[in-house]
């Protein structure tokens, strides 16, 4: 099956300009000669992106601050609270870092689109047709973030969990109007073409 879906990157904008060329007896005439170009894509860059991590992280230091108290408790109630003092404490920063942390992203992103700071600002996660990213692209999205200076890349115009996992930031009501455009375009390309 030849897939016909259009990206979103590639969607064409056409227009007409008017130059001056010679014809077949050299005179200068005016024609007009169609044209198309890629549509921009207005994926959210830069400092909204890193607005965006900070949101986050104070939603996952609450979250953080929330298990850990309710570790803490488990562990008082069951009489292990020496637990945590020396190797205990390791093994939960460890936990935090490699489980935690992207599991928020993984947990959000993979059941809505978004983490909690995309979705209050309405923007959603996308792969390069204007989809929802499968599973593995979430889990690659999540597990980039534990890369060290990884949140500072968000600064460029798409930050690392985005081009690793080949996923794109976008406003709601933009990747509306780009869908639309995008179905137009794939009912065009199946029209058929009149042969002379």
């Amino acid at each position: 099956m030849n897939d016909k879906r259009v990206k979103i990157t590639e969607i064409k904008e056409y227009y007409t300009v008017k130059r001056k060329e010679r014809n077949k007896a050299g005179e200068l005439v005016e024609v007009e000669k169609n044209m198309f170009r890629y549509k921009e894509v207005p994926f959210v860059t830069g400092w909204p992106r890193f607005g965006h991590f900070l949101l986050d992280r104070v939603f996952y230091t609450i979250a953080e601050a929330l298990f850990g108290g309710a570790l803490g408790l488990i562990l008082g109630f069951t009489g292990n609270g020496h637990w945590i003092e020396g190797s205990g404490e390791t093994m939960i920063t460890v936990f935090s870092i490699l489980v935690l942390y992207p599991g928020y992203y993984l947990i959000l992103e993979a059941s809505t689109q978004a983490s909690l700071a995309k979705l209050i600002l309405k923007r959603v996660v996308v792969d390069e047709y204007g989809e929802k990213p499968t599973f593995n692209q979430i889990l690659g999205r999540s597990y980039s973030r534990i890369v060290p200076f990884e949140a500072l890349s968000c600064l460029a115009n798409t930050g690392w969990h985005d081009n690793w996992s080949k996923t794109y930031v976008i406003r709601k009501q933009d990747l509306e109007d780009l869908k639309v455009l995008a179905r137009l375009q794939e009912h065009l390309a199946e029209k058929p073409t009149a042969s002379v």
